[in-house]
């Protein structure tokens, strides 16, 4: 049975939204692994020097969940675009209430509606790096064979990631 892995993202009502996400992706797959969650400044915040500070609403709320699942990549899919319009998830504006992204699905090598899977994310990305070497240290990236521990331990880190806890 293929191993899932989910990228899990908001940046507006966080906490409310990434709740409500464990909720409908627990109904839907059953037994959820959940990484530790990390809170980050926006990328593009980063590169916008008038914007000195973070705020409250533009932080974002990064972390993985892992499950196990016989479904099809494809209807795995369909149900992470179904939960996140159900969570009034729109496109190309600033507040995302949630997002949820395919990274892995097992072993499996391919393009799937113009992202790869695995999701190119998991190399460029550090709040989807480090929470997936938290999670699954020891599981390895089926492209370039590395362990997601040994990944982290070798990625440059630009952004600060600081751990949170969401009661």
């Amino acid at each position: 049975m293929p191993t899932v892995v989910i990228g899990v993202g908001s940046n507006h009502d966080h906490k409310k939204n990434i709740r409500q996400a464990f909720d409908n992706l627990q109904r839907e797959f059953g037994e959820l692994l959940i990484s530790p969650v990390y809170k980050s400044a926006p990328t593009d915040a980063q590169a916008n020097s008038e914007e000195d500070d973070v705020t409250e609403v533009s932080y974002y709320l990064n972390l993985v969940i892992s499950f196990e699942s016989l479904q099809a990549i494809e209807d795995i899919k369909r149900c992470l675009r179904a939960i996140e319009q159900k969570q009034m998830r729109q496109r190309k504006t600033r507040y995302v209430s949630i997002d949820l992204d395919l990274l892995l699905y097992g072993s499996w090598v391919g393009d799937l509606d113009a992202r790869k899977i695995p999701h190119d994310d998991i190399e460029l990305c550090e709040f989807v790096l480090k929470p997936l070497a938290d999670l699954l240290p020891n599981s390895i990236h089926p492209v370039n064979g590395y362990t997601y521990l040994k990944l982290w331990e070798n990625f440059k880190p630009c952004l600060q990631l600081k751990s949170v806890v969401i009661d």
